[in-house]
């Protein structure tokens, strides 16, 4: 004999009669009628091919096959509220790899410095993180969340999109010796970009000292004496022999891209707020920050 698919809802109703003696107080702990609960209880028992309750004016008790089956009914209620105690005990102990792609600059000198805050607050979390130059393909799965540089432009429906702060870049010159007047600057094929196009603007068709496409081996050149150049605030710390002798000169914005799947899962969702909280004002990269998920046109 073929048995149909059995509702949980349906199921309750066995472990409801099995805490009650009547229909009455059957139906208020199922939250529902008297008349709508004996009309269930007649589709449970059609629907298994079994008599499950014994009605006798106003009384309710199960029948020796109702009672065998409750047995089975508790322990799936049991294994729902394990179920419930598991989520969010993963919510609350989010747990497992995280992989997190975002520029070199910004993976070495913000958010590495930043893991052990993380590991504080979620020891169970691994981030598995990847410097890249070029922007990763979060519909092909290469990374769970992927900082950028700048607005996105190749999002999808499947994503979801956050401004999470600004990147400050200066002038930075030499500590020692005098200002140096040639300039290190980015490769041509950068000139979208806005540092780029503003040492551009300042050698006004003239050749630079040195292009580079590494924000530290332009930091190393200023260091060494070789010319300015216009560096992400984050780095100037780190970098022994350079200085910045004003403020910032421009912010690029700084965005998150999730998948809208696993994005609100307790370990992606965990490294989400860590990173919204690492670029959130003071730290020196960032002025201001916007966590709001949104979408972008393609």
């Amino acid at each position: 004999m073929r048995l149909d698919p059995l509702p949980w809802d349906e199921l309750k109703l066995l472990l409801a009669a099995g805490r009650t003696s009547s229909l009455k107080s059957l139906a208020h702990e199922m939250g529902i009628d008297p008349t709508t609960a004996s009309r269930r209880m007649k589709t449970l028992e059609e629907t298994v091919g079994l008599s499950l309750f014994i009605r006798s004016h106003g009384a309710l008790r199960l029948t020796d096959e109702g009672n065998r089956l409750l047995r089975h009914a508790q322990s799936m209620e049991r294994a729902e509220q394990d179920f419930r105690i598991s989520v969010q005990k993963l919510k609350n102990l989010p747990k497992g790899v995280v992989r997190i792609s975002a520029p070199p600059t910004i993976a070495r000198f913000v958010l590495g410095p930043a893991i052990n805050r993380l590991r504080r607050t979620a020891p169970d979390i691994s981030i598995d993180l990847e410097t890249e130059t070029g922007n990763v393909r979060l519909e092909r799965w290469e990374a769970d969340i992927a900082v950028r540089l700048g607005a996105p432009r190749d999002v999808t429906d499947t994503l979801l999109v956050s401004r999470i702060g600004t990147a400050a870049y200066a002038v930075f010159e030499p500590a020692n010796g005098p200002r140096p007047a040639g300039w290190i600057a980015y490769p041509r094929r950068f000139s979208h970009v806005p540092e780029a196009a503003w040492v551009e603007d300042r050698l006004a068709g003239t050749e630079p000292v040195m292009r580079a496409n590494d924000p530290m081996a332009m930091a190393m050149a200023v260091a060494a004496g070789a010319g300015r150049a216009v560096l992400p605030v984050a780095l100037g710390p780190a970098v022994p022999g350079i200085v910045q002798p004003a403020p910032p000169v421009l912010e690029r914005e700084v965005w998150a891209l999730r998948h809208a799947e696993t994005g609100k899962t307790s370990a992606v969702r965990t490294a989400y707020e860590w990173l919204v909280e690492t670029f959130r004002p003071p730290p020196g990269l960032v002025s201001r920050h916007e966590t709001s998920p949104r979408r972008l046109p393609a």
